[in-house]
């Protein structure tokens, strides 16, 4: 471990300063910014234009598109710091854009291989904890497992966060393919860990020097010059600080009222600051490209180039194997689903058989019910008839009735009116024999005087004109009535 750390030469870092001289990067990384936002602009306003499932999916795209130029630039700057830290000709614009972009599918193939780790991982731990639920045993193992997974987890991230994501990139934009760059951060990780920790943390150390000295005039005379400059260009806003652009913007501050001197003061302060990051990145990416250097300058990658290979392989071997156990698996699927459909197919036939024999005994069924429902009508509609004829000869008989009983009705009135008619002229008799037989007492005198008396006629019954008494009211031979 000593001969390896005084293998590390520390002032090797202190190039890491020499990014703040580089124009090439840092116009790169301006165009790179400059292209970022065009692209946030114009994808916001097409959005908004379109709007809908459209403008959501060209939103997206645009951002895609917007994330694949920025990492290109960004790799770009890298390229260009690269060779300058090899001390080889710093390529030109075209070539580093072009360099920039070959790594972007590395980077997201790296983002791949650590998603499929990292899962792995936790299905392995998964595993182990439900093996832990097993009672004695599991206790047991719990108690070793969760330490050792906890210190491979911590191992894992510390490899990753200091070795793997910071050497990767360097050892791209120096040009290596993606199998011998991983083959060298492994190698990197395996052999010089602990170096390449400390010479981060060199760096960071240097990183913050530069940038404590860089704010230390910096942040003062921008905060007072920008304060005084507002207050006399006019507009009202001198004290609200370096923030204002950040949160407002320009067209906030035009809004406000500000005159056009003091949103230049704010753009030129804001631009100001953008190229004092881009400048620091720079650094932090020169010394990046200086650590890995020196970390890759002893470590011989080609067993881990030979393993990654043999790696690669074996998965291909695997996935030749899955693939052609898949192909198996199609084809006894296909001939398990031609037999399910053959079988389904026979299914099928014999249930339109029973399906047609059912008919044909639901069409019997139907013929027989209609020819009873047809027999049960033609007995009904006979029942119908004859009892209408019943009813006829019943209405009939009771027409002969009803004619008989107005004959005898109208036979008792006739008789009536004439019993009525003999009756009152039975009366008028008996009224003028009454008459005649008063007017006999005084004439009998005079009769007698006259002449010899005749003889006195006796009353009769008007019906059946039998001698009745002069006194009597009811016919003694018929029944009729004399008197009123």
């Amino acid at each position: 471990m000593s001969s390896r750390l005084q293998n590390i030469q520390f002032s090797a870092l202190a190039r890491a300063g020499e990014g703040l001289t580089q124009w090439r990067p840092l116009a790169m990384g301006f165009i790179t910014l400059v292209a970022c936002g065009l692209l946030v602009f114009v994808s916001q306003a097409l959005a908004r234009g379109m709007g809908g499932f459209a403008g959501v999916l060209l939103f997206g795209l645009l951002m895609l598109a917007t994330a694949v130029v920025f990492f290109s630039g960004v790799s770009a700057v890298g390229v260009m710091l690269m060779d300058k830290a090899q001390g080889i000709a710093v390529r030109g614009f075209a070539d580093a854009a072009y360099a920039g972009l070959l790594c972007v599918p590395k980077f997201l193939g790296l983002a791949l291989l650590a998603l499929v780790a990292t899962l792995v991982f936790y299905l392995v731990a998964a595993i182990i904890y439900f093996v832990c639920k097993i009672p004695v045993l599991g206790a047991v193992l719990a108690f070793v497992a969760h330490p050792v997974l906890i210190i491979a987890a911590s191992a894992l991230i510390v490899a990753w966060v200091c070795v793997v994501a910071p050497m990767f990139a360097p050892a791209v934009w120096s040009g290596l393919p993606f199998k011998a760059a991983l083959a060298s951060v492994i190698g990197i990780a395996r052999n010089r860990l602990v170096e390449v920790v400390l010479m981060q943390i060199v760096l960071y150390v240097i990183l913050m020097v530069i940038t404590g000295l860089l704010f230390m005039g910096l942040l003062p005379a921008s905060i007072s010059l920008t304060a005084m400059g507002t207050g006399i260009a006019g507009g009202g806003a001198g004290g609200m600080g370096l923030e204002g652009l950040m949160y407002m913007g320009p067209r906030a501050l035009a809004h406000m009222g500000m005159s056009g001197s003091v949103i230049g003061l704010w753009l030129g302060v804001g631009v100001l600051f953008c190229v004092i990051f881009a400048l620091l990145g720079q650094v932090a990416v020169m010394g990046q490209n200086l650590v890995y250097l020196q970390a890759s300058a002893s470590i011989d990658s080609t067993g881990e180039e030979q393993a990654l290979e043999g790696v690669w392989s074996d998965v291909r071997k695997r996935a030749e194997e899955a693939k052609e156990r898949a192909k198996a698996a199609a084809e006894r699927a296909k001939q398990v689903a031609a037999q399910k459909a053959q079988e389904v197919a026979a299914a099928n036939e014999a249930r339109k058989a029973a399906a047609a024999e059912q008919a044909q005994q639901q069409a019997a069924q139907a013929v027989e019910r209609e020819a009873a429902r047809q027999a049960a009508e033609a007995a009904r509609l006979q029942a119908e008839q004859a009892v209408a004829e019943q009813a006829q000869q019943q209405a009939a008989v009771a027409a002969e009735r009803e004619a008989a009983r107005q004959a005898a009705e109208a036979a008792r009135l006739q008789a009536e009116q004439a019993a009525a008619d003999q009756a009152e002229a039975a009366q008028q008799a008996a009224q003028e024999a009454q008459r005649l037989t008063d007017a006999q007492p005084a004439a009998a005198p005079q009769a007698q005087e006259a002449a010899p008396a005749a003889p006195v006629a006796a009353p009769s019954c008007p019906s059946c004109h039998g001698q009745v008494g002069p006194t009597d009211s009811f016919c003694e031979h018929c029944g009729h009535k004399l008197k009123p």
